[in-house]
């Protein structure tokens, strides 16, 4: 069985779009290890080329039941690596190293789960959601946020999972108009059941929105972090972000090995 130390060659199975940005890899890997815990990423670099030679980060969307595992992302065509990616067919080899870093942890008896995801920040969200959804009783909400409806993804696989769904586009085209943190603040404020918990996953904006919110109500908060990542596995040091510490020495965590899901309350945010 693949340990996620060392890459595997997989095949690419499929290549779906979206939208215009937008797209859903299906990458058949034998060896891949069935089980991963939401959050976890992997790191893929087409087969095609050594340009770009260093590989991407992805978190993990699925890994789809069968004869053999086969990987699910969900990624933005954004640049150099990612338009690579965009352009793989159906057999081409991709290499995959993982599932790498720790995922979300969320406590058994919780009883009020909150869920927050904006744009690519969707797919850790809702392979949480999907296995949260298969354990026990809880009171599970989800709010996803984008700029347009083209940024929404996966809302009937939330809609699934039993979830009550919350909807924003900035521009109004889906759902209400606004922010996600404009009806994920009133929720909050509303007194849901205890012990809550809220996790989060997006642009930086959103996480730093969601982190003070939440240290404002005093209720854990779980962040995933996204980060550039050259190795995945702590050599490069390149992915490196600032943590509270005790002392006036400045300490810094590693988002491939220590995260890329950390405690909101260990991380220092600065306004931009």
């Amino acid at each position: 069985m693949h340990n996620g130390k060392h890459p595997a060659t997989g095949r690419v199975r499929f290549q779906r779009t979206l939208s215009p940005e937008y797209r859903h890899l299906g990458v058949a890997v034998p060896e891949f290890a069935r089980a991963f815990e939401p959050g976890q990423f992997v790191m893929l670099r087409s087969g095609r080329s050594l340009d770009p030679l260093l590989g991407r980060a992805f978190s993990i969307y699925r890994i789809s039941e069968g004869a053999e595992p086969v990987l699910e992302i969900l990624y933005k065509v954004m640049g150099k690596g990612t338009n690579y990616l965009a352009q793989l067919e159906s057999g081409e080899p991709v290499e995959v190293l993982g599932p790498l870093g720790n995922g979300f942890a969320v406590p058994a008896d919780e009883r009020t789960t909150v869920l927050v995801a904006g744009g690519i920040g969707v797919p850790p969200i809702a392979a949480l959601a999907a296995r949260l959804s298969a354990h026990g009783s809880r009171s599970l909400h989800v709010f996803l946020g984008g700029k347009t409806s083209a940024d929404i993804l996966c809302a009937k696989e939330f809609e699934a999972t039993g979830a009550a769904l919350s909807l924003t586009t900035e521009d109004g085209s889906l759902g209400s108009i606004g922010k996600i943190t404009d009806l994920v603040e009133p929720f909050l404020r509303s007194g849901p059941s205890y012990p809550i918990g809220v996790y989060v996953c997006g642009p930086p904006g959103l996480l730093l929105a969601v982190a003070w919110m939440t240290e404002g109500f005093d209720i854990p908060c779980q962040v995933s972090v996204e980060a550039s990542m050259a190795c995945g596995f702590g050599a490069c040091m390149g992915c490196a972000v600032q943590s509270r510490s005790t002392d006036t020495v400045a300490t810094y965590k590693l988002v491939c090995q220590d995260g890329p899901v950390f405690d909101s309350r260990t991380l220092i945010w600065k306004r931009s």
